[in-house]
């Protein structure tokens, strides 16, 4: 018992000695003013800022303390950075050969302010840039103060961060809760850290190794955004920010975690791997909410979708993509869509024009996208202005800023459509061409959607093909480039209401022609310098027409309309000495007609020179058949003798025949 007593005493005294003696080195070596005369000069020689230091204190066991440690801006007036606790902790032994060795600094609610000036550089942008190699430090005196840090610890921190890069007040935006926690720390190998932050609306954390900070800093760490609230995202940035995207309204949550890997010095490699998850994101655009959720994956290079699904009001879209490398130049898309049934049209929608003369915009690119895509899109249900559209099926490319529609097809009004487009996104105002058929479709029901003036005017089965090139996308560009041709044929139908129809029937008098109704009305087109230049026939029970002649894209009119009317008709605007000239052998009236005027108030008239030609038609015909009848008729069968041939070679020879 007495020799445990002894042996405890002995090792009592042995420590209370050790921590005289610890206690005695630290007051002869560690002293307020050696720390003031050694580590101010210091740190005011690393960051070329003037340092203002309040009460140090200094502790066997706590260390030396710092108070108010003030690290002034390069104009010595604006403090930088603010710190009201700073402690440095020591180790005890090299205090025995009479070095105070410093391996730890503990940072308590640290305030730094960093400001982007005007010229676009930082406050501490000169800290940062490179400088000629100082020459080696001498080893430390007997006494002085040697910063041997291998933990650095801060808690509490905030960061200011001012812009005054902008037009009007500068903006300010403020992280707070700033944790950074390193261990191990050494200049040529890898040791540990952790840094936490809190923005409005969102925590960051980053957590990993950094190695070689002391060479070539690198770093393998992740980095995580937990729950950021978007809508507090955007209401916490400063008002000039905010006053952007507060229309949008943005809401939902969204998790971040980034993989980052490699040289600081590079740092568009950093980034290794890592997934952003979106829940329910949403934003006001053209009076609609689309809320989008889903995961967007990052490996390598190679960014992709999972389960990303875009919701509006009944209307689900599935969304899937790839982006092969993200620092390639250009950017590889891969994209698909997908819907069982989707509304289009809320996206189509223009906003209404304001009150005024209507200003034509200047011609929109050219553009250089730095992207190659190849893309589908597939709709089972949708709708193009009330018109139910099923089958909807799109499969585009884009290179070289020239976007192909390699497929567009769908079913619409009882029939299809099949339609091939180029876009030329790199002339100014965008060049483009188009290969459109439509086969079996309602007339009425197309017109009623894409033309609602007309609307109740033409029905029938619509089938229709054509090609149409030109450039610009305002009115009057288009008007002046558009170019093409193609053909058409509506079968079943009949032509009616305000207009051509009407115009005629009131013309003739013939209060039947206020419908007309057709077997078959087909022709072709062809358009150039801002006309439309149209050759086609009408074929019905009542009336057969073929229009022929130009009809301008500023709705103007210039028609020849060769008009026949059946007998049961004819009566009904023709009689007396005309009537034997506008009836053919059957007994149709046949009417050359001239349409002008424009397509809400066209203006018909008698073409006479078209009558003038019909007339002498007519005469020729009638003095045959006198001079067949008087001169050259014979029994049935019976040879014509040669005189009566000859007569009749010279008579055709005077009629033109």
């Amino acid at each position: 018992m007495n020799k445990t007593l002894k042996i405890t005493g002995i090792v009592v005294a042995a420590i209370v000695v050790f921590f005289t003696i610890v206690a005695v080195l630290v007051k002869v070596l560690v002293s307020p003013a050696g720390v003031r005369k050694t580590v101010l000069p210091m740190v005011e020689k690393k960051l070329q800022r003037q340092v203002r230091l309040g009460d140090v204190q200094v502790s066997v066991f706590s260390g030396i303390v710092l108070k108010n440690l003030t690290v002034l801006e390069k104009d010595g007036v604006e403090p930088f950075v603010q710190a009201g606790l700073v402690k440095l902790k020591y180790r005890f032994w090299p205090l025995l050969s009479g070095r105070v060795v410093v391996n730890q600094i503990l940072l308590d609610s640290p305030a730094i302010k960093v400001i982007r000036l005007p010229d676009g550089t930082f406050n501490y942008s000169d800290i940062l840039a490179k400088k000629e190699q100082a020459a080696p430090q001498a080893k430390p005196e007997k006494g002085e103060i040697n910063l041997l840090v291998s933990q650095v610890a801060l808690t509490g921190g905030k960061i200011r961060y001012e812009d005054r890069k902008t037009n009007g007040r500068p903006f300010i935006y403020e992280i707070t809760g700033v944790e950074i926690d390193a261990k191990d720390i050494a200049m040529d190998r890898q040791f540990p850290f952790t840094v936490k932050a809190t923005v409005p609306g969102a925590k960051l954390e980053m957590g990993g190794n950094a190695a070689d900070v002391g060479k070539k800093p690198a770093m393998n760490a992740v980095v995580t955004i937990k729950a950021a609230d978007l809508g507090k995202l955007v209401a916490g940035l400063p008002p000039q920010l905010a006053a952007k995207t507060s229309a949008l309204a943005p809401s939902g949550e969204v998790n971040v975690r980034l993989h980052l890997a490699g040289p600081v010095s590079a740092p568009k490699e950093l980034l290794k791997d890592g997934e952003v998850k979106l829940t329910k994101v949403a934003v006001t655009a053209s009076g609609q909410r689309p809320v989008l959720s889903g995961t967007l994956a990052l490996k390598g290079r190679e960014l992709s979708s999972r389960d990303l699904v875009l919701v509006m009001g009944s209307n689900t879209l599935k969304l899937a993509f790839t982006v092969a490398d993200l620092l390639g130049k250009p950017l590889s898309l891969t994209s698909s869509v997908s819907a069982d049934r989707f509304d289009l049209d809320p996206f189509l929608r223009k906003s209404p024009k304001k009150a005024g003369a209507a200003e034509e915009k200047p011609e929109p690119g050219p553009m250089n996208l730095p992207v190659r895509a190849v893309g589908s899109i597939q709709l089972g249900q949708t709708s193009l202005k009330g018109l139910p559209v099923t089958g909807l099926s799109v499969k585009y490319r884009l290179a070289e800023n020239v976007l192909s529609i390699d497929e567009l097809k769908g079913n619409v009004a009882g029939g299809s459509f099949n339609d091939t487009a180029r876009i030329d996104l790199g002339r100014k105002g965008f060049a483009y061409t188009t290969a459109l058929s439509v086969a079996g479709v309602k007339a009425e029901t197309l017109v009623t959607a894409l033309a609602p003036k007309p609307a109740g005017t033409v029905f029938g089965t619509l089938s229709f093909k054509g090609q149409v090139s030109g450039m610009g996308t305002q009115m009057a560009a288009m008007k002046k480039n558009i170019s093409g041709q193609g053909n058409y044929e509506i079968s079943q139908g009949k032509l009616t209401g305000p207009g051509l129809v009407q115009s005629l029937a009131q013309f003739l008098g013939i209060e039947q022609l206020r419908v007309i109704n057709f077997e078959k009305f087909n022709g072709s087109f062809r358009v150039s310098h801002g006309k439309i230049m149209i050759d086609s026939t009408i074929a019905g029970r009542d009336v057969q027409m073929a229009p022929k002649g130009t009809a301008g894209l500023d709705k103007s009119l210039d028609i020849s309309l060769q008009t026949r009317i059946a007998p049961q008709l004819t009566g009904r605007i023709t009689g007396g000495r005309l009537g034997r000239f506008v009836t053919d052998d059957k007994g149709w009236g046949i009417l050359p007609l001239k349409v002008t005027g424009n397509f809400s108030a066209p203006k018909f008239a008698l073409d006479v020179s078209a009558v003038r030609e019909q007339l002498k038609q007519k005469g020729k015909e009638q003095l045959e058949r006198t001079i067949r009848e008087k001169l050259l008729k014979g029994k049935e069968g019976e040879r014509q003798p040669p005189e009566k041939e000859l007569l009749e070679k010279g008579l055709r020879g005077i009629l033109g025949k």
